[in-house]
Formats: structure tokens, sequence, C-alpha cells
């Protein structure tokens, strides 16, 4: 439970899933799943544990929840690009000047992406995606937009060639 809710509102019940270092997050009307450095040959066990979680608490509730809303977090290695020059080229230079990284936050009416430098892996970035679904979306719609939306992230960090 969200012990600093400020009101019921923001009261939620986080399920912990630590084999597949996910979570599950249950509030009044949307349901979270979130996954934290992910593998994505591990998509089909998290798509299989989020939809049975997702079709018990709308069997308990009796409707579909508002909306649903997908994170993804993971911490990516440069190898041998250099991400803070790759970086420097998503802001104006004129402005922020030297950087040893730029974060770059993109915000739509459906999601975020934010790209940050990783504050655990020496040269690396960090990505965190969020978007948000129909209730009554399907997981595996979900993990499918999310690998595009990983995709698009990885673009921008210079890495055009994803496995």
């Amino acid at each position: 439970m969200n012990k600093d809710a400020a009101n019921i509102g923001e009261l939620y019940l986080n399920i912990s899933i630590r084999r597949l270092n996910a979570a599950v997050r249950i509030g009044l009307d949307t349901l979270t799943f979130i996954a934290a450095n992910p593998n994505w040959e591990i998509a089909p066990q998290l798509v299989a544990i989020f939809d049975r979680i997702s079709s018990q608490v709308r069997n308990v509730v009796g409707i579909s929840p508002k909306s649903q809303e997908a994170t993804l977090a993971f911490h990516v290695s440069p190898g041998t690009l250099d991400f803070g020059k790759i970086t420097a080229s998503l802001v104006n230079g004129n402005v922020v000047g030297e950087c040893l990284f730029c974060g770059v936050s993109l915000y739509k009416s459906d999601g975020a992406l934010v790209i940050d430098k990783s504050l655990r892996y020496e040269g690396a970035a960090f990505v965190r995606l969020q978007r948000r679904f129909a209730g009554d979306a399907l997981l595996s719609d979900v993990a499918a937009q999310l690998y595009q939306d990983e995709v698009a992230a990885l673009r921008l960090l210079g890495i055009a060639e994803v496995p």
C-alpha cells in the first residue's frame, strides 16, 4: 500500500514480482505494470502474469479499469558510442552550454519518454517509458507498443540496430 497517500485517490496496492524485476500497482481507477531493466526474452512470462492479474482485478471489480499504464525503465550501456555527444545533438547547445550528458523528456497525451544519464553505470543512459492504454487493452498489444517505444528511444541514443 502507498503509505504516503495524501487522499484516497492516491492509494494503491503494489504487488512486487521480484524474480522478474517487475511490479503491478492497483489503484482506484488504474492498473500500472512496471518492468525494470527487462529482457524481452521474458516478455511472454511478464505478459502472462500481467494478464492474469488484470483478469483477476476485472473479475473482482466487475468492470474494466478506466485505463492501464505501462512503465518500462532500463539502463543502456554505450559500448563504443558517446552518449554525451549524441544527447548534446538533441538540445540547443547555445542555450544549455557544454554538458556531460543532456537529458531529454518528451511528454505526449498518452505517455512520456525520459532519457537521462545513468547514475548506476559509467557512461550509460537511463531510459523511462510510460504509456497509458485503454482499460480493456490486451497485454500483448501493450508489450508490442512498449517494444516499439524502446526501439525509438534507442534510436535517439544512436543505436540503430536492435536485436
